[in-house]
Parts: C-alpha cells; sequence; structure tokens
C-alpha cells in the first residue's frame, strides 16, 4: 500500500515536471517543518506546531492541488477531443489518425498527453497499451472510463465514432451539473469560513482574555484562597490548551466540508486548511489584544 500511494503521488511531481523521488520530497518538507517547528517552539508551543502542520501540509498538499488543476484543464479540453476524434472518424479516418489530429489543436495539457499516447504507439506499444498508460498518467475518472469503452470499442468493432459523439455530450452534461452544484454551495462555503475561521476563533479569544481577567481579579482582590487559586490558574492553563486545541481540529473540519461540497472530494482540505488555520490564529490572537486593551487598567 505504502509503495502504490508513492508511485501515486510519483505522478503528481512528474505533472510539475518536478523529477525528485517522492519519498525525498517529503523528507525534504518533514525536516524543514520539524525546523521551523522547533523555532517556533522556543517562542511558544502553539506557535510551533502551526509552523509544523502548515509547513508539511503545504509540502505535501501543493503537488496534490496543483495535479487536480492539471486533471481539472485536461477533463475541461476532454469534450471538445473527443467531439473532434469522433467528426474526423466520421469523415473516414482511422482512428490513429484522428488522435494525430486532435494532438495538433490546441486543446492545452490535453495535446501533451495525446501526444503521449501517438508517442507510446510509434515507439512499438499497442494502442490498448499506450491508452492504459494516459489512463495511469490522468488520474479520472471520466477519461479512465472513456479509455475502457475506446478498448472495448476497438475490440468488438463497435462504432467508435458514435460512441465518442455520445461520451462528448454526456461529459459536458457532468461539467455543467458540477459548475452548478459549486455555484449553489458558494453560500454555504461562506458561512462554513465565517464560522470556523472567523466567528468561533473571535468567540474563544473573548473567553481566554475573560477567563484570565476573572482570574487575575480574583487573585489581586484576595477573594479566593491560595489553593484555590493554584487550582484555578491550572485550570485555565487547560482550558487555554483545550481552546488552541480545538479550533485547529475545528477548522481541520471546516476545510473538509468545503472540500467535500465543493469538489466531492478530500483532496483539497491540503490547501483549504492551511490558508483557514492562519485566517482563524488571526482572528484569534486579535480578538484577545482588542478585549485585552479594553480591560486595561481595571485589575
Amino acid at each position: 500500500m505504502e509503495l502504490k500511494i508513492l508511485d501515486k503521488y510519483q505522478i503528481y511531481l512528474y505533472s510539475l515536471k518536478i523529477k525528485i523521488p517522492a519519498a525525498y520530497w517529503l523528507l525534504i518538507f518533514l525536516f524543514a517543518s520539524l525546523f521551523f517547528g522547533v523555532i517556533g517552539y522556543l517562542i511558544t508551543l502553539k506557535l510551533g506546531i502551526i509552523l509544523f502542520v502548515i509547513i508539511l501540509d503545504f509540502g505535501i498538499g501543493i503537488p496534490i492541488y496543483m495535479y487536480d488543476q492539471h486533471i481539472k484543464k485536461i477533463e475541461r479540453y476532454w469534450p471538445d477531443a473527443l467531439k473532434l476524434i469522433a467528426d474526423t472518424m466520421k469523415a473516414g479516418s482511422s482512428f490513429d489518425y484522428a488522435l494525430r489530429e486532435a494532438s495538433a489543436a490546441d486543446f492545452g495539457p490535453l495535446s501533451f498527453e495525446i501526444n503521449e499516447v501517438i508517442r507510446r504507439i510509434e515507439m512499438g506499444d499497442t494502442m490498448q497499451v499506450a491508452l492504459n498508460h494516459l489512463s495511469i498518467r490522468v488520474d479520472s475518472k471520466i477519461i479512465r472510463r472513456t479509455v475502457t469503452l475506446i478498448k472495448e470499442s476497438l475490440r468488438t468493432g463497435a462504432q467508435l465514432a458514435e460512441v465518442l459523439e455520445e461520451i462528448a455530450n454526456d461529459t459536458k452534461y457532468l461539467f455543467r451539473i458540477k459548475k452548478e452544484r459549486q455555484t449553489k454551495t458558494m453560500l454555504q462555503t461562506i458561512f462554513i469560513v465565517a464560522a470556523g475561521a472567523i466567528v468561533a476563533p473571535f468567540i474563544f479569544g473573548l473567553t481566554r482574555v475573560i477567563t484570565e481577567f476573572l482570574t487575575n481579579v480574583s487573585a489581586s482582590a484576595g477573594i479566593a484562597a491560595a489553593d484555590a487559586l493554584v487550582m484555578a490558574l491550572h485550570s485555565q492553563n487547560t482550558i487555554f490548551l483545550l481552546l488552541d486545541i480545538y479550533i485547529v481540529i475545528e477548522v481541520f473540519a471546516a476545510s473538509a466540508m468545503i472540500s467535500m461540497m465543493r469538489e466531492g472530494k478530500l483532496s483539497n482540505v491540503f490547501i483549504y486548511f492551511p490558508v483557514l488555520v492562519i485566517i482563524a490564529n488571526i482572528v484569534y490572537f486579535l480578538s484577545q489584544f482588542v478585549l485585552s486593551q479594553m480591560l486595561v487598567g481595571m485589575v
């Protein structure tokens, strides 16, 4: 399983023209996150944890996110490429020739992938083998299913041009539905961002300052006994730690919900989480600073 994960991650790196072994890439960012985490830990424990998580998350997540954008570009051009191949075959050309016509068109990164199929055929691979490599390089359900249908049509002698045209029409319809889903979930996404990264951290910051303020008032006024005050301070520190941990967990949950609603998968949580956790902590500390300034001189 680990080898399969590394092989898949290696494809992500190659799609970004990064020719570094996946294990080395992950180790580089692991050591970098540990280094900056230790530096942050020398300042505060929370800063060390946040730096470690954010740097490691970005190191792992950026290739996944960029590969996801790469796949989206390919999928966007996929229906037009299929339509061109189908029209070329209806004009009497073979599938091989239709592929070459599609590779000459401007289909962005898809043109490169089609050229790779043609290159493998010229090197001696069969059409089935070349198409299999395409479905491995491009991790897309739409393209994988289309490749399966093309191979079956070539094997059984079915009318491939009509099949490709139907797939092109169905794919355009699926993209239209996906775009509508993203539009309809915009308000929910804004609400989750506001609640998870702004409102909740703001309230937690106020809670922390008020709790600390009440403890300081009790200590300065001599209201509480020494033993009770020590216990209160210990409980206060525990509460502060739990608040810090809860913010991170809550922001991660918000990132996962946004990723599932917008994309239908969890891969983009690596991108949403660092951004939201930075915003949440800025709001968290700003709320503490503002309220602390308002309470100055009252103790």
